[in-house]
């Protein structure tokens, strides 16, 4: 995003579609080459629209309107740590439990260590809506709207 010191991320976007509680926002999300000088000459960069659905948090928009995604840089941190970090450990967890602590063989530490794995899963399902809730992005209107 724009890597600034403020404690979050921002990229701009354009809202395509509105509800009475959502907003769909289309961004482009850039791959890390894009801003090498030789980008018009490699065949590896490229970029992609994503489309976002963000609560409109009681504030009115409008298609085509240019807005400002925000998210902060814990929320950042905390998807990495819940993604990425506790499912390693869980692997690594689970072989080691099953390898050094039930004295298995490979095959069912490995199958302990996807059990495991597949309840984290479980987990992180059930408690989507609060999860939902706790990394939401922040959206603000770059443009004012306004009506006839």
């Amino acid at each position: 995003m724009n890597g600034s010191c403020t404690g979050s991320e921002r990229r701009s976007g354009v809202v395509v579609a509105v509800t009475p509680t959502e907003v769909t926002v289309k961004i482009q999300q850039l791959s890390a080459c894009t801003g090498c000088h030789a980008k018009d000459f490699c065949t590896t960069a490229d970029s992609q629209d994503r489309l976002l659905t963000i609560p409109t948090q009681g504030r009115h928009y409008e298609p085509g309107q240019a807005v400002l995604v925000e998210a902060r840089d814990s929320i950042g941190r905390r998807a990495i740590l819940l993604a990425f970090l506790l499912p390693l450990l869980l692997l690594l967890l689970g072989l080691g439990l099953g390898l050094h602590a039930l004295g298995l063989s490979e095959g069912p530490s490995i199958a302990l260590s996807l059990v495991l794995l597949a309840l984290y899963g479980l987990l992180l399902y059930a408690s989507r809506g609060r999860l939902a809730r706790s990394l939401r992005l922040e959206l603000h209107p770059l443009t004012s709207t306004t009506h006839p």
